[in-house]
């Protein structure tokens, strides 16, 4: 997702030097001034005021690489505190069995770091006894993944390492958990510094630690003790046994520090040719001097184009770790999101079936207006949660391939309605958009929010465009061969400050009176775009108006014909093994069932459940087990089921998971809780009618 950036202070005392840097410039003009009017004494004075000069941009030149490449070393820094943190928040408080079973996961994790860092030459687990947990130098000990080519991972680490970054890790017993490893390589910092110094002479840059230990350096030959001198106050100094000129700074708190050297020959090379033009001209040729001023202010204008280039590259990464940061908070909150809606999901099917059973066994409470005023709520707190799993990226998807003509043209009248009369709604459409794959129900969903949100912003007056097209080059996540197509909806509204734009996509966040929006629209609209494989993009702009584009992957695949829609049923004699850890949830279905005409026997665990669907003479009908239960879940069940007894028909239920989109290709019906009774008996009747008779296997 893209956000606007913000401009760090570390970024604008870049400028702050600006002033300063054009200095000589003047002094450069003033010279030809001199040269025209006092040749004779321009000699002496020029030689001597281009010494000083020289001596001044030498020192300064020299302390702005070192700045450049102090901060450079700083964010590998910053960026190895983040790895560190990433790791640790990736192996959460799990014991060295998990982590060895996890090796594989691990194992690709931080070789994808690895890839997008080429300053870390490796990365490895160890536990408390220092035992190798997992290490990219080596493949993992239960499989070798497809991707990362491991072996060249692991050589360029043992060729390139020579420090070690370790950080403890604390389990919440309070003992220690063991440490995670991170090197650096050389080549990384040899490179950076290469190129910092390619258009100097004779000028060499290193990085080391407290104890003397070569981090990296430009030539690539070590320094040694003579000549090191300490940075004053003062600036640069000259060492006393040698001719150099030479730079120290330390890396911020760290215990790094970098050392910036150049010949003084080298430096004062410039001054000494202009000297040497002036005495070849003699006074009277004044314009030699002119044409010796042109080319040190050229050479100044360099200098500030590339301390210029250095202050975009420092706004551009600023706005890299911004953008991490927020991603990190977004996936922090959809993991808080997805746990409570699938709680939540639990507590509303338990209230739904049971209002349900009520009004079943007591027909008179029916027509009742408190029972009514219960199920409204039910599928107001099931849209509630469908939002908050939608954001999360746990909502069961049931993808298909849409033409966005077609599709768009087909939810106008809902999103008109969502509109209001008051407000201009129009829908243009691309001929050449190409086709997407994703939930048709999420998709409107998605547009819905956006329409009630631009008519809010607009006050309910206005206009609305609704457009659908392809990407531009370099437009959406990079990676997706087919491209993108774009949906967006603009608005005429008031537009949102950088401060909101930031906050826009988190849920629960609204900027409307209390009572009139939940904060979930947007949160709904970013998980529906991520789930599906794509981005969202925003652009907003104060009194003008607000664009949030979906970014959805296009498919080559073809549209299929629309199915006929299969009433549910609303009996059913069959024999039913019901799979539910709660034990209020399972009693409500279960009594429900029976009403429907089922003979049903719960059980809480899977392990139980595969015991009596595999007892001879079991003559279980159809069985319906939820997802997300403790030790095996219910996709390992119904695999398992599958495997030894083909010709039972299962029926899965999910408040969310992630592998419910498993259970739908291995062609099991998903309920999405909370679902009514009415629901289940139609999925498990559609199971038991799908299902063919097999032979079982043993």
């Amino acid at each position: 997702m893209k956000w606007l950036g913000r401009t760090r202070s570390s970024v604008v005392s870049l400028d702050a030097g600006a002033p300063a840097s054009e200095r000589p410039l003047v002094w450069l003009r003033l010279a030809v001034v001199l040269a025209a009017l006092l040749p004779a004494a321009f000699f002496a004075g020029a030689s001597w005021l281009r010494y000083q000069n020289a001596v001044k941009a030498a020192h300064e030149h020299l302390d702005e690489l070192a700045r450049a490449a102090e901060e450079h070393a700083a964010r590998v820094l910053e960026r190895n505190d983040v790895v560190m943190q990433q790791m640790l928040h990736l192996l959460k408080d799990d014991d060295d069995d998990t982590l060895r079973k996890r090796e594989a996961q691990l194992h690709e994790v931080a070789a994808a770091i690895l890839l997008r860092l080429p300053q870390i030459g490796s990365l490895s687990v160890r536990n408390a006894q220092g035992e190798l947990l997992m290490s990219t130098l080596l493949p993992p000990a239960s499989r070798m993944p497809a991707g990362p080519d491991w072996s060249l991972l692991a050589e360029r680490a043992r060729d390139e390492v020579l420090l070690t970054v370790t950080r403890q890790r604390e389990l919440p017993s309070g003992a220690p958990g063991g440490t995670i490893e991170l090197t650096l390589n050389r080549s990384y910092f040899d490179e950076f510094y290469r190129r910092l110094t390619e258009s100097e002479n004779r000028l060499s840059i290193a990085l080391f630690n407290g104890e003397g230990v070569l981090i990296g350096s430009w030539p690539p030959l070590p320094l040694t003790d003579k000549g090191r001198t300490q940075r004053t106050s003062l600036g640069p100094q000259r060492s006393a046994d040698d001719e150099r000129y030479s730079a120290f700074r330390k890396v911020g708190d760290a215990p790094f520090y970098v050392a910036v050297r150049q010949d003084v020959a080298a430096a004062l090379a410039g001054w000494r040719q202009q000297v040497l033009v002036l005495g070849a001209v003699m006074l009277p040729t004044a314009l030699a001097l002119v044409l010796a001023s042109w080319l040190a202010l050229r050479r100044t204008r360099r200098e500030i184009e590339a301390r210029r280039r250095l202050r975009d590259e420092a706004e551009q990464r600023s706005r890299a770790e911004d953008a991490l940061r927020q991603a990190q908070k977004l996936d922090a909150l959809g993991q808080l999101a997805g746990g409570l809606a699938h709680d939540f999901n639990n507590l509303l099917m338990v209230v739904s079936a049971n209002a349900e059973l009520l009004a079943r066994v007591v027909p008179q409470a029916a027509a009742r207006p408190e029972l009514s005023s219960i199920l409204k709520a039910v599928d107001g707190g099931g849209k509630l949660t469908r939002r908050l799993l939608a954001f999360s990226r746990k909502q069961a998807q049931h993808p298909e391939v849409l033409r966005p003509q077609a599709a768009l043209d087909g939810m106008l009248d809902v999103l008109r309605t969502t509109a209001g009369k008051a407000i201009e709604l129009t829908l243009q459409i691309d001929n050449d958009t190409p086709a997407i794959e994703v939930d048709a129900a999420e998709l409107e969903m998605a547009l819905i929010n956006l329409v009630a949100n631009a008519r809010d912003a607009m006050g309910h007056k206005g206009r609305i465009r609704i457009q659908a097209r392809p990407n531009r080059l370099g437009e959406g996540p990079e990676g997706h061969p087919l491209g993108y197509a774009v949906i967006s909806v603009s608005d005429t509204g008031q537009g949102m400050s950088a401060d909101i734009l930031n906050r826009a996509f988190e849920p629960f966040f609204t900027t409307k009176p209390p009572g009139v929006g939940t904060g979930l629209g947007l949160a709904q609209v970013y998980g529906f775009c991520v789930q599906a494989g794509g981005d969202v993009e925003v652009a907003s702009k104060l009194r003008v108006g607000t664009t949030v584009s979906m970014l959805l992957p296009a498919t080559a695949k073809t549209v299929l014909p629309a199915e006929p829609v299969v009433a549910s049923a609303s009996t059913l004699s069959a024999r039913v093994l019901l799979v539910e850890d709660s034990p209020e949830l399972s009693s409500t279905i279960a009594a429900s069932l029976e009403r429907s005409g089922c003979v049903v026997t719960p059980v809480a665990s899977a392990q139980e459940a595969e015991r009596l669907a595999l007892a001879p003479g079991a003559g279980f009908d159809v069985v319906l087990t939820d997802i997300i239960m403790p030790g095996a879940d219910g996709i390992a069940l119904a695999k398992g089921l599958r495997k030894r007894r083909p010709g039972l028909p299962i029926v899965l239920m999910t408040g969310y998971s992630k592998e419910a989109r498993h259970a739908v290709g291995a062609d099991m019906e998903v309920l999405a809780k909370p679902c009514a009774a009415h629901e289940i008996v139609g999925a498990l009747s559609r199971a038991i009618a799908a299902q063919r008779p097999a032979s079982p296997v043993h």
